[in-house]
């Protein structure tokens, strides 16, 4: 079994979580995460069918490798709380010619201009676009998408839970009744409604349209697996 080692081109070493596309076999690395839930989505803009493929590594933790699928019509998304370690994204894709755009998204994160979300009215969103407000008692959340598209909503606020996060994740106008684990709820319909009681919080909305949730890294593989034979002479 065969394994190559990627000396990959670091873009940015300080990256704050601003858009920005990486190359084949370029980086960017973030010195420090948020103690808390950070949403990074990224898309693949290549226009050949090309999949691609990025490296995620964090601490001492073994590297993650997820799927950038080919021709994207909007991103894919992880939620996870990196506990204030560094993370650096790589674009590993087979192909030369998959240029990857990626972004971090979340309360407080230099790159972000969220749109103010006052209680009452109805803010429009558009893709990748965010919005940010208080909370305060019983308060319910409204997300719709009433063109029938499958809406992705991220919501980040209100106190964490016993391991450190509070991001929840949305879907109105979602192809099956079944919520995937990971989301905290979906709904076929064009409307979704969610009660909270957070007190005295930010709550912070990031809208990625018919994008998809990152769920298990996938496997790399260098080769046909090993063997082992056992043979009766």
């Amino acid at each position: 079994m065969a394994f190559a080692v990627i000396g990959a081109n670091v873009t940015d070493p300080q990256w704050d979580g601003s858009p920005m596309t990486l190359a084949w076999h370029e980086s960017a690395a973030m010195p420090q995460t948020a103690n808390g839930s950070m949403v990074v989505a990224w898309q693949n803009t290549s226009d050949q069918n090309n999949d691609g493929t990025l490296c995620l590594s964090s601490g001492g933790n073994p590297p993650q490798f997820f799927d950038a699928p080919a021709l994207a019509v909007a991103p894919t998304i992880l939620v996870q709380n990196w506990k204030a370690n560094n993370l650096k994204i790589t674009n590993v894709s087979a192909n030369k010619d998959t240029p990857i755009w990626i972004e971090a998204y979340g309360p407080g994160l230099p790159g972000q201009t969220p749109i103010p979300l006052p209680a009452g009215p109805s803010i429009p969103v558009a893709l990748n676009q965010t919005l940010q407000g208080s909370t305060g008692g019983w308060m319910q959340l409204i997300l719709e998408a009433s063109s029938g598209e499958l809406g992705l909503f991220a919501v980040v606020g209100g106190p964490p839970d016993g391991s450190g996060d509070n991001a929840f994740i949305f879907a109105v106008n979602f192809p099956s009744a079944t919520t995937p684990p990971g989301y905290t709820r979906t709904t076929m319909n064009n409307s979704l409604t969610y009660q909270f009681n957070w007190g005295p919080n930010r709550i912070y909305v990031a809208y990625f349209g018919a994008g998809a949730l990152a769920q298990q890294p996938k496997l790399m593989r260098a080769g046909p697996p090993p063997t082992v034979t056992l043979l009766q002479l």
